[in-house]
């Protein structure tokens, strides 16, 4: 590793570029580089100035089932490419397409016959927000189960928390492939995406729990409070609150499993703790970096 000291002339700061390193890249006075910062605040210099290639994804497949056609769909979408095309064996009913386990919240994806088309890349800069954001929803889902059991207005919210997910994980992926800028260091996109996903699969069992289930309800809604208390000031996180989270969460209900009923309290809860564990590495991570 070479050591540089930074050099000042008024208010521009500035170092030399080893000598070494310009002859074999052939740098002259006349030279152009390109100087492009990096997601965990590195800068990255590069010999000759590079052009961004649009990244079109062009696939084929001849399943027409689909659970296979949906995942191929979301794993395109979350990908930075700037479109992608699927070309399927036979026409598809873009209606019954679209309503499929709700693949309506992709925005910017159309169905034409047996093409499906997104043309245009959707950026997300900011994935703790989203996740906020989540967390809020999650609470107001909670609130509407253990009230009037609106279950249209469950249903909207379950969308929302899933789409947000999508777009969590776009935003991871872009981050990591140097598609997308963000502030957030690689370390805390890998949490919040384990975070996202956790929650995610934790509403799918939370909203077929029957609203007679209050005391349960009550618990996890405790557990989701405390969650969204610390995502507010995230910046603040320490083992201590983590702890408290993984409190609350081991201390919700665990009923045998007899059937479906009581399976989904145990995801519920299962979830839950899984995220309290993912919160107590974040902040033993952030002890590290002290």
């Amino acid at each position: 590793m070479d050591i540089r000291s930074v050099q000042k002339t008024g208010d521009m700061k500035y170092l030399y570029l080893p000598t070494k390193w310009c002859k074999d890249q052939k740098i002259s006075a006349n030279s152009k580089v390109m100087v492009e910062q990096m997601n965990d605040g590195s800068l990255s210099i590069i010999p000759e100035i590079r052009e961004k290639k649009v990244k079109n994804i062009r696939l084929s497949i001849d399943d027409t089932d689909f659970d296979v056609i949906q995942k191929l769909i979301v794993a395109c979408y979350i990908n930075p490419a700037d479109s992608f095309r699927i070309s399927l064996k036979r026409d598809i009913d873009p209606i019954e397409m679209i309503n499929h386990n709700g693949l309506v919240s992709l925005e910017m994806v159309e169905i034409d016959k047996n093409q499906i088309v997104c043309e245009s890349e959707v950026k997300v800069s900011d994935p703790e927000s989203l996740l906020r954001t989540s967390i809020r929803k999650i609470k107001n889902v909670l609130t509407i189960m253990m009230k009037n059991y609106h279950k249209e207005l469950i249903e909207r919210y379950e969308n929302e928390i899933d789409r947000n997910k999508l777009l969590i994980s776009k935003a991871v992926i872009g981050a990591l492939t140097y598609h997308s800028p963000t502030r957030l260091k690689m370390i805390e996109l890998h949490y919040i995406g384990l975070i996202s996903t956790y929650l995610e699969g934790m509403t799918d069992h939370l909203i077929t729990i029957e609203k007679e289930e209050k005391e349960f309800l009550q618990q996890v809604m405790h557990a989701v409070g405390m969650l969204q208390d610390i995502f507010e000031q995230i910046g603040t996180l320490d083992h201590t609150k983590a702890l408290g989270f993984l409190k609350s969460a081991n201390e919700i209900d665990t009923p045998l499993v007899k059937d479906i009923k009581t399976y989904r309290k145990r995801r519920v809860k299962k979830y839950l703790v899984n995220v309290g564990e993912v919160m107590l590495d974040w902040a033993v991570t952030k002890e590290v970096e002290k």
